[in-house]
């Protein structure tokens, strides 16, 4: 039928008519196989979802296992299929009925009203969902902060629904300061730990069997696929554990005993440690203070991952962040917000790495720029031109030690006549674990410790006492120990070094030179907090010999 430009295309009466008796015949068959199966039937035609039941099934379980979650009444949530004989379907019924939060109610549905409920989906289901948001009482966290052991901890857990048993394992977590959850399956239970100041503690330990139902929470809670199992999955999810908001990273990996799951924490509203806090010497901290405060230049941050780099260019950063000055990072991922400061974070599926963001970040006329990590030659060119180009680049490299930088920008392509020019600070870096007062006592050093602390510092006079954990603090969750400080090595580029530098020195010469000049070392600087009563001998040297 010819229409003019400005009329719509009309469906042919007949057409129609044969659209309605194949819709027809489509009712009448679920109407049919629901009497069959004993379920309830619904006419969905034109049905208008409950927006905010429709986000409880994730939208690619719902299109390929045909589920969809259209209304609920307190807890029931009634949820349309076309097929309970389906595999897909009965896989997805399963797992939806292990997130004991709400009952899922079955309504049998033609294939019809399932097309369309399914294009519904985007119109009902709101782009941001915060009704998976977990909230945790400040009552609640600070009961499970003062748990000692893991006994105390597993007879919390003990008889808990999966919804109560996850809400408590976080609120530990917040309670404790954690900065990871480890969820692990073994051969006979599922051993839940803790990363409590850098280090991995026991926390409780589970029944093997309540490991799918606490994994398949997650999952829905981090919009994850339900019914993928062999192979991994990243997402992510919230909590608000009383004034604090967590940005919560998930990784699920598959083992040969099921999924482990690996949750890191990053509080949203979190207050930076300044510089007077990272645990710099004061000698130290006025070298920071005085290459800061310079317009241009490049700082590296070396060490391991989770030696604290990132805390301490954020407090870099929170230190000269002003109105009158425009910052800009590039990061992967983003993990705190600075109020006042343009943060973007990489996407290698988009080809937006560090380099691309690097590229167009020096167009935006910033003043000081954080680059997450220098990984490749074309990055470190970049970081090192705009440095030399009027920008301060803060960024970081994994080095052992302050003068290992050179050789490592060596090798990734960059020119030492350039970078010598442009550098302006090397930092080294690791966290030790401070005393808990309350867990530390004095003792009489052994000779074996007046050793240890001769073979780093061989001028220090012998002390007459040392601190330690006292033994009824060691089975502690927290192994007797609070809080994190960092032990540094400052490697400044004076004349003297930046022309060794352009020499193409080894990293042992340059090391040699910066201690003639006045650097002390990872160890020293450690020592020198052992002495102090800060931490101890044996997390020292745990420490430096990682």
């Amino acid at each position: 039928m010819a229409t003019s430009d400005n009329q719509p295309d009309k469906q042919n009466p007949i057409d129609n008519l044969v659209d309605n008796l194949q819709r027809q015949k489509e009712e009448e068959y679920a109407q049919k196989l629901a009497t069959k199966l004993n379920l309830e039937y619904r006419n969905m035609s034109n049905f208008q979802p409950n927006p905010s039941t429709v986000p409880l099934v994730p939208k690619q379980l719902a299109q390929e296992a045909q589920v969809f979650a259209f209304d609920k009444k307190g807890q029931t949530v009634f949820l349309a299929l076309t097929n309970p004989q389906d595999p897909s379907t009965q896989a997805a019924l399963k797992t939806l009925a292990a997130l004991d939060e709400y009952t899922f109610r079955p309504i049998l549905v033609s294939d019809s009203s399932m097309r369309y409920l399914l294009s519904t989906y985007d119109t009902f289901a709101p782009t941001v969902v915060n009704n998976d948001e977990i909230i945790i009482t400040e009552d609640l966290r600070n009961q499970l902060s003062k748990l000692a052991d893991k006994a105390s901890f597993e007879k919390e857990l003990k008889g808990k629904s999966v919804s109560e048993t996850l809400t408590l394992i976080f609120a530990g977590a917040s309670g404790m300061n954690a900065s990871d959850i480890h969820i692990e399956p073994t051969k006979t239970s599922l051993r839940l730990r803790y990363r409590l100041d850098g280090v991995l503690q026991d926390v409780a330990e589970l029944s093997a069997s309540s490991l799918k139902n606490i994994v398949d929470r997650i999952k829905f809670l981090s919009h994850l696929k339900l019914n993928i199992t062999e192979s991994s999955q990243d997402g992510r999810l919230a909590i608000k554990a009383g004034d604090i908001t967590y940005d919560i990273r998930v990784s699920i990996l598959p083992t040969q005993y099921g999924e482990s799951v690996v949750m890191r924490l990053l509080p949203q509203d979190a207050k930076f440690i300044g510089l007077d806090e990272l645990g710099l010497s004061a000698a130290d901290k006025a070298i920071v203070d005085r290459i800061i405060s310079q317009p241009n230049g490049l700082i590296l941050n070396t060490g391991p991952t989770g030696s604290g780099k990132t805390t301490t260019l954020y407090s870099v950063l929170n230190t000269i962040n002003s109105p009158t000055t425009k910052i800009i990072t590039v990061e992967d991922p983003v993990e705190y917000r600075l109020a006042g400061v343009t943060q973007t974070q990489v996407n290698e599926e988009e080809h937006y790495d560090f380099a691309n963001a690097l590229r167009s970040i020096v167009r935006q006329d910033p003043d000081i720029i954080l680059v997450g990590e220098i990984r490749d030659e074309e990055t470190a060119d970049i970081a090192i031109n705009a440095s030399l180009t009027g920008h301060l680049v803060l960024s970081t490299l994994h080095t052992n030690d302050a003068p290992g930088a050179i050789p490592r920008l060596i090798e990734l392509g960059a020119k030492p006549n350039l970078f010598a020019d442009a550098l302006r600070l090397i930092i080294a870096q690791r966290l030790v674990r401070k005393i808990d007062p309350t867990c530390a006592e004095e003792y009489d050093p052994t000779p074996e410790d007046i050793e240890k602390i001769k073979s780093i510092l061989p001028a220090a006079s012998i002390p007459t006492k040392l601190m330690r954990i006292r033994k009824d603090c060691q089975a502690k969750t927290s192994g007797g120990y609070k809080g994190r400080l960092g032990i540094f090595e400052l490697l400044e580029i004076t004349p003297n070094i930046k022309d060794a530098i352009s020499q193409d020195v080894s990293a042992q010469t340059l090391r040699n030179l910066a201690i003639t000049n006045g650097m002390k070392t990872l160890a020293q600087d450690g020592m020198g907090k052992v002495l102090a009563g800060l931490t101890t001998l044996e997390e020292l040297f745990r420490v430096v010999e990682e």
